[in-house]
């Protein structure tokens, strides 16, 4: 089970609250001394979603994943609609990306002025991909894009799973998005960069999220945003009628940290 978009794709709308906590445990001893270590078992990131105008479609989903919660009591699956979905959007050497037998360097000239971008070279006998799959629902909306320029004038495919797009790249930084949802019931989803055999570009600024257009990037380390373990912070969901078939609410939700 997971938390259901709204009919424009996204998972929240503004304002949305995220509160970040930490617990630590601390024993005193005889002494006096403290010691006191953290309890990493006991993260949780509370949210707080103002939903308004929801269309009946939207209202009935919203309620039967709380029916089917029996409330706060059983888990679902929440994605973070703040985040960057990817882990190290500007590390492709870690292990989170696969690379096949392209080869990249770093240091390159980034849109923002600094050397943060990276080259990918693919020295192959056929087209290989850079890719990174996420336990993002394939049922969902989302939104992978890239910054990408090439010396010279070369088409690249950018894809979430089946879904692709042919992208023209030229000497002068652009993003590129590819949006919709990807394999239908599918658990994860994967977001690829394609190369034909010789292609080199630069890329800068992987990002995946839970909405049909890109936002303004944010630099991702390790992969978060994804949360099997969410609750509802409440034993009642509240729906409030605001006009011929739309309605409101506020929904209060808890998310493990591991």
């Amino acid at each position: 089970m997971w938390f259901p978009q709204m009919g424009s794709g996204s998972i929240a709308q503004f304002p949305v609250r995220r509160t970040r906590k930490w617990r630590s445990i601390t024993n005193e001893m005889e002494s006096g001394e403290l010691i006191q270590l953290p309890d990493t078992a006991a993260g949780e990131i509370d949210w707080q979603l103002s939903m308004q105008d929801l269309s009946d479609a939207e209202s009935a989903a919203l309620s039967s994943l709380f029916t089917a919660t029996h409330g706060a009591f059983g888990s679902f699956l929440f994605i973070d609609p703040l985040g960057n979905l990817l882990g190290w959007s500007e590390d492709l050497s870690r292990p989170d990306w696969q690379r096949g037998l392209l080869q990249v360097s770093t240091g390159a000239a980034d849109p923002l002025g600094t050397e943060r971008a990276s080259t990918i070279h693919n020295p192959a006998a056929g087209a290989q991909s850079l890719q990174q799959t996420i336990g993002m629902p394939g049922d969902y909306v989302g939104c992978f894009s890239v910054w990408m320029r090439s010396n010279g004038a070369v088409t690249v495919n950018l894809a979430r799973d089946a879904r692709s797009i042919a992208c023209s790249v030229g000497p002068v930084w652009k993003r590129f998005p590819v949006n919709g949802a990807g394999t239908g019931g599918a658990a994860q989803s994967t977001f690829s960069l394609s190369l034909a055999t010789g292609q080199s570009i630069d890329v800068w600024g992987f990002q995946a999220e839970a909405q049909p257009n890109p936002s303004q990037y944010k630099q991702s380390g390790s992969a978060l945003g994804i949360y099997e373990e969410t609750y509802f912070a409440d034993d009642e969901l509240t729906l409030v009628s605001t006009g011929v078939g739309l309605s409101s609410c506020e929904v209060s939700l808890t998310s493990r940290v591991p």
